[in-house]
């Protein structure tokens, strides 16, 4: 035990101490707590009396934790066992997420699950850390290697206040640096990678574009600012319906047949597919999507899926299908 002279710490001080031992699941002792900050054990007692005053008439903590004495234990402890605390359960599934995602560099990653992993109880924290050892120890961070966090961050600050941002990109088919200046829009997390959403400032394309972070090789947020009508803003939640593999293109209403072995994947891989009809074991199925990204996915179903409408883009199917044919001609 540390102990610490009586006039080292005020009242507050000695409170939030307190405070901050319980939140990490430790048991505290009336006359082992007396004795560490040098007061009798009065005192203490008032000190616990104030933290449950804190709890009872505080709007973040009122009836989610309780601070009560363990007779078992013979000290006070925290209950935080309610539904507006992360459980072990929930850490652990996040933990997996994460690890599963190969979005952040080793650091960034690491950093993350430290600071998930000290919010379970001390009894749960070592079962955590032995289940995702292996996993944590062969984590394998995608190529780029580069901190995010703060990019992010600035980035969605720029998005709420709707300002200019000016990039450094380097596209996927090129090494060269290209400056763009932006009307940034949104953030989403796909398939190993965080995208920006942007329109180009002065351009006349009509849709979104989609910037990869880890691409972005230097930044600057504006002091300009620009306006997007309230009819026309951007909702993250209903372009990730309609995007695959974060190409966008020009948005699109398709009709395919398919019969594959699941369609339940096919529904969920597409939340704006609906089942229009069926034709024996094919199901009939309408979608809106951008153009670029799902013909990728339509190709990856392989024999099991025919595109129907528009006519426009069947036939560009049948040109790729055809071109795909003439690689095994040999």
């Amino acid at each position: 035990m540390v102990f610490i002279n009586k006039g080292e710490l005020s009242k507050s001080l000695r409170i939030i101490s307190i405070f901050e031992r319980l939140n990490k699941g430790k048991i505290l002792n009336k006359k082992e707590e007396a004795d560490r900050f040098g007061v009798d054990e009065r005192t203490i007692q008032r000190d616990i009396k104030t933290l449950r005053n804190y709890f009872a008439g505080s709007y973040n903590y009122n009836d989610k934790i309780k601070l009560f004495y363990d007779r078992k234990k013979k000290g006070y402890r925290l209950n935080r066992g309610d539904s507006s605390w992360l459980n072990q359960e929930e850490i652990l599934a996040m933990t997996k997420v994460l690890l599963e995602s190969r979005s952040f560099n080793e650091r960034e990653m690491n950093q993350l699950l430290d600071k998930l992993i000290l919010q379970a109880e001390p009894k749960e924290k070592k079962h955590i850390e032995e289940v995702i050892a292996n996993e944590r120890f062969h984590y394998n961070p995608l190529s780029h290697c580069k901190d995010l966090f703060e990019m992010i961050w600035d980035f969605s600050k720029a998005i709420r206040e709707k300002r200019i941002l000016e990039v450094d990109y380097i596209k996927a088919t090129s090494s060269e640096i290209n400056r763009r200046c932006l009307k940034p829009v949104g953030i989403i997390f796909s398939e190993f990678y965080f995208y920006l959403i942007a329109y180009i400032d002065g351009s006349d394309i009509d849709f979104p574009i989609v910037y990869r972070l880890d691409r972005v090789e230097g930044y600057q947020v504006k002091e300009e600012k620009f306006k997007i009508p309230y009819s026309e803003r951007f909702e993250e939640g209903e372009f990730r319906k309609r995007v695959q593999f974060m190409y966008t293109g020009k948005l699109m209403r398709i009709k395919f047949k398919f019969w594959g072995r699941s369609i339940e994947a096919i529904l969920d891989r597409l939340p704006t597919a609906q089942i229009v009809g069926e034709e024996g074991d094919k199901y009939i199925v309408e979608a809106e999507v951008y153009g670029e990204g799902i013909k990728m996915w339509l190709l990856s179903q392989g024999e099991y899926l025919e595109v129907i409408e528009p006519a426009s883009f069947r036939n560009e199917i049948k040109g790729t299908v055809e071109k795909m044919l003439g690689n095994y001609s040999l």
